[in-house]
This record gives C-alpha cells, sequence and structure tokens, in this order.
C-alpha cells in the first residue's frame, strides 16, 4: 500500500513539474498553408510568439482578419473552416487552398511533429 502511495505521489509531483514547465514556455503562432499545384509542399511559417496559450489565440484572431482582408482585395473568396482554418478560392483558378493558424508550444516544431 505504501508502495502505491509513494508511486502516486511521485506520479503527480513529475505531472506538476512538466505542467508548470509547459506554463513558463512562449507559444509561437504557426501560419500553415496547404499544398498547391504551384507550391506541393505544404508551408510552415512562424507568425509570432506570445507568453501565453491565451495571447497567442488572440494573436491568430488578428492574423486571420488581416490576412482574410489581404485575399478579398486580390480577389480570393474566403471562407472560415473549422477553429482556426481559413480556406482561399477563386473562380477560374485550380490552386484554392487553406491557411491554418496554430499555436504550439516553443518546444515543438510541427514540422518535424515531435519536440526540438
Amino acid at each position: 500500500m505504501r508502495l502505491r502511495r509513494a508511486s502516486a505521489t511521485i506520479a503527480l509531483c513529475l505531472l506538476a513539474s512538466a505542467m508548470t514547465a509547459c506554463a513558463e514556455c512562449a507559444w509561437v503562432l504557426w501560419e500553415i498553408s496547404s499544398p498547391t499545384t504551384k507550391n506541393p509542399d505544404r508551408t510552415y511559417d512562424k507568425i509570432d510568439a506570445e507568453a501565453t496559450n491565451e495571447a497567442c489565440k488572440q494573436r491568430a484572431e488578428v492574423a486571420i482578419q488581416r490576412r482574410t482582408l489581404q485575399a478579398r482585395r486580390y480577389g480570393w473568396t474566403v471562407t472560415r473552416g473549422d477553429a482556426n482554418r481559413v480556406d482561399f478560392t477563386k473562380v477560374g483558378d485550380p490552386d484554392s487552398f487553406f491557411v491554418d493558424f496554430q499555436c504550439w508550444p516553443d518546444t515543438v516544431d510541427p514540422r518535424e511533429g515531435k519536440g526540438k
């Protein structure tokens, strides 16, 4: 019984320290664009870094609005998809694409799918 309690206590301490470490890290806003015929690979661009995940999400909203206005000026139809995904289409242009704005801890690189 003591061993079980000790194991549970250690597990909780490790979890708490991991959560504290992540709370201290910065959050990076990434713009991830879908492949098109002109650009066959996804593109990953770092947009900004914020101190908290909430601040990063707010920054994503600003980036979405800016990108939407810019695209509309060039004749693209813009549709808001799930969460932070934005779809861009243009009549007669086969290169419709989407852009996804995602916040990741600075210890994670979404291009690699794992931490640094």
